[in-house]
């Protein structure tokens, strides 16, 4: 049985000439190409603000695990914040940060273009 190769970052941009370093893009890509990181950026962009029940509704198939992993990977990204209610029992929020709303501002047209894409 063979291994998986292992993912790297991309490293430096090894681009010649004139035009934009795909560097930046390479990097987002990798970050935001891990299952579920978009789909959880995107719901609670839809909605707001979202406590992790309502996000293990809204996004089918997901377990517990990985949605607890990615919002800890979003929030760490300073993508979303988390904001902790003390009651009881506790309540907790997710939203997007400015950054956050950015990025999902700027995932909308790709979403458009997936939605109207004719192979």
């Amino acid at each position: 049985m063979k291994a998986k190769p292992v993912q790297t970052m991309p490293v430096g941009c090894k681009m010649k000439g004139q035009g934009y370093c795909p560097r930046p893009l390479e990097c987002a890509a990798f970050f935001l190409s891990k299952k579920w990181t978009l789909s959880v950026l995107v719901t609670i962009g839809n909605f707001k603000q979202l406590r992790f029940n309502h996000l293990l509704d809204k996004l089918e198939e997901i377990s517990p695990k990985v949605l607890s992993q990615r919002l800890s990977e979003l929030e760490n990204k300073k993508l979303i914040t988390r904001t902790v209610f003390i009651e009881k029992p506790p309540r907790v929020e997710y939203a997007l940060t400015k950054q956050g709303r950015n990025l999902y501002k700027s995932i909308l047209p790709l979403m458009n273009w997936a939605n109207n894409y004719e192979e």
